[in-house]
């Protein structure tokens, strides 16, 4: 039987908002991207860990993203 892998408490904020999530460190970024899609509607955004943009196409693991960590969302009117 495969051990599951543990889910991971992350707060998402932006500049007026901001929500938890519980996610898995092997997720990819645009996982992420699409829960804070359907939380605030917006298609264009930037989400950032320690400062760092993070790639749509990376695991949140290479961000060092892990239990309460926080990233850091700019959300764009159009496409950047």
């Amino acid at each position: 039987m495969a051990i599951s892998e543990q889910k991971i408490r992350i707060k998402v904020e932006s500049p007026t908002s901001e929500f938890q999530v519980e996610v898995k460190a092997s997720e990819k970024v645009k996982d992420l991207i699409k829960v804070v899609k359907k939380v605030w509607g917006s298609d264009y955004m930037l989400l950032s860990h320690n400062s760092v943009e993070m790639k749509s196409d990376q695991n949140l693991s290479v961000y060092g993203v892990k239990n309460g960590s926080v990233i850091k969302v700019t959300v764009f009117a159009e496409e950047p």
